[in-house]
């Protein structure tokens, strides 16, 4: 039986990502994984009428899609938060990347039966990424499974030479094409990380990631930042037996390496440098309480 052909993508999207490299050459794939994930009308999250993207009928499951449980145990942190914040009036829940605001929902839900004084500060915001951050937030900016969606830059080893991986496009299809690094920033950060001297080697670079913490740290007032996703330290992030990076794409529950086919049509991730999240926020006047599984 022959398997039923794999769908390039969304056709509007297609045209839009070969025009631009059309115009502008390779295109740094950051910035097709911008397109492919937050273009405002074809984008794999942000798509007007898209199909269900999380639990059975979507691409994967989350700890928030199986139950109540995880927000309840959240809310219990998110109140410990408060009274050590001397329970302030208003303690301001600002959750980034919450789709539909469910985890938001079980944090509010567990509040008002267990906790009337912790809900009644409770001011609860959901907001998408990239969304527009309120000033002055007294409370805790949190995110749950947003970082290891932010675009990443790929980098690869050839000839003894770190080089970005590139968008372009070959006899018809999209591909990867090698060539020197696109910014000064990409060149800046690749020499501050323990990269191996392996060629063939294969991995990301989260720029928007240390952009995104910066938004945060602006935006927070007094409070707290708790980030929650899968990820790594930097040492084990770039470890030589991680090869192949840690990009992966979901589709219909399924893992796929292969983030150029069913451009808009499935998830792509890559995990977190947590500690390259924490020195960027570290920079922008946040103080690090510590990383827990």
């Amino acid at each position: 039986m022959t398997p039923p052909a794999v769908s390039f993508g969304r056709p509007q999207l297609l045209t839009i990502i070969r025009s631009e490299i059309v115009a502008t050459g390779l295109m740094p794939f950051a910035r097709f994984m911008e397109l492919a994930l937050y273009h405002l009308q074809w984008g794999y999250y942000t798509a007007p009428g898209a199909p269900e993207r999380i639990g059975r009928r979507g691409d994967y499951f989350t700890n928030v899609s199986v139950g109540a449980l995880f927000g309840q145990l959240l809310a219990i942190q998110f109140a410990e938060m408060w009274q050590a914040m001397g329970k302030p009036a208003t303690f301001t829940l600002l959750e980034l990347g919450a789709h539909r605001g469910q985890l938001c929902a079980d944090v509010r839900a567990w509040a008002k039966r267990n906790h009337p004084d912790f809900n009644t500060a409770l001011d609860v915001v959901a907001l998408d990424y990239p969304g527009t951050l309120p000033d002055a937030v007294t409370g805790c900016i949190f995110s749950n499974e947003l970082v290891d969606a932010l675009p990443v830059h790929l980098i690869t080893r050839r000839s003894g030479e770190w080089l970005e991986l590139f968008v372009t496009e070959e006899n018809g299809c999209l591909a990867l094409a090698p060539a020197p690094f696109s910014t000064d920033a990409l060149r800046e950060e690749a020499s501050r990380l323990p990269l191996p001297d392996s060629d063939g080697f294969i991995t990301e670079v989260h720029l928007e990631a240390g952009r995104w913490i910066q938004r945060v740290a602006r935006s927070l007032r007094r409070g707290f930042v708790m980030t929650i996703d899968y990820g790594y330290s930097t040492r084990d992030y770039y470890a030589p037996h991680r090869k192949a990076g840690t990009l992966l794409c979901y589709h219909q529950h399924r893992s796929n390496n292969n983030p150029l086919v069913r451009v808009g049509e499935q998830d792509i991730t890559a995990h977190v440098n947590f500690t390259a999240l924490a020195n960027c926020g570290a920079a922008s006047g946040l103080s690090l309480l510590g990383f827990c599984d």
